[in-house]
């Protein structure tokens, strides 16, 4: 046998052995799955907490809940925020792999059609001057307690790209904090949602590549 092959062959047998114990208590002391499941808890919590104190939940929410532009917002923040859990949780298991663009898809394309059918005559600013560094602004800082938190959850898993997989804990955390958000903000514009909404992902998105750098480091 080559020494190639016979290293390649050492390798996938290190994948796979790290990947039986993953999230197992020979490895860690709490299963990766049930570490993420906390960390998903915690992140909507304290995004619920940092919205309220932020901003206020809308009066009008009840009355929106059934406006197909607030059900838009909930629903494109929603798919964004499922396919970061699938994302994610495959981060932190050597051995499974998850196309971003599949996981992604169902959430963008959905945006994609709000901007196209946008006929609503909502601004894309906003209703005011402040309403994007508002709305940017909240979303991010509701977005980095729950980064904070779905990184140490990766913890328990065995993340092999540690940037790769904190930019995705940001995507996960910023669609969460994102989808919170909902209840508060006054801008229904779906094209202001497909721009702005996702700004503050990316940005929560850059933060987490830069923290998994270091916290997630073997």
């Amino acid at each position: 046998m080559s020494p190639v092959n016979e290293k390649n062959i050492q390798t996938d047998e290190l994948i796979h052995r790290l990947s039986r114990q993953a999230g197992t208590k020979e490895h860690i002391t709490m299963p990766f799955d049930r570490a993420l499941m906390a960390s998903l808890v915690l992140s909507l919590a304290t995004a619920i907490l940092v919205v309220i104190g932020l901003s206020r939940v809308r009066p009008d929410l009840y009355q929106m809940l059934t406006a197909w532009v607030f059900q838009f917002k909930v629903a494109t923040m929603a798919l964004l925020a499922c396919g970061g859990i699938v994302l994610v949780r495959a981060c932190g298991i050597p051995g499974q792999s998850v196309r971003l663009t599949q996981a992604l898809l169902p959430g963008a394309v959905l945006l994609l059609a709000g901007v196209l059918f946008d006929d609503t005559g909502y601004p894309l600013l906003g209703e005011n001057q402040f309403s994007v560094p508002f709305c940017v602004g909240i979303i991010v800082a509701a977005s980095l307690p729950g980064l904070m938190a779905i990184l140490a959850g990766l913890r328990h898993g065995i993340p092999t790209r540690p940037v790769y997989a904190g930019a995705l804990s940001g995507v996960l955390s910023g669609s969460l904090a994102a989808l919170v958000y909902t209840i508060a903000c006054l801008n229904d514009g779906p094209s202001f949602v497909a721009v702005w909404y996702v700004v503050a992902i990316s940005i929560t998105a850059a933060i987490g590549a830069i923290a998994g750098r270091y916290i997630l480091a073997w």
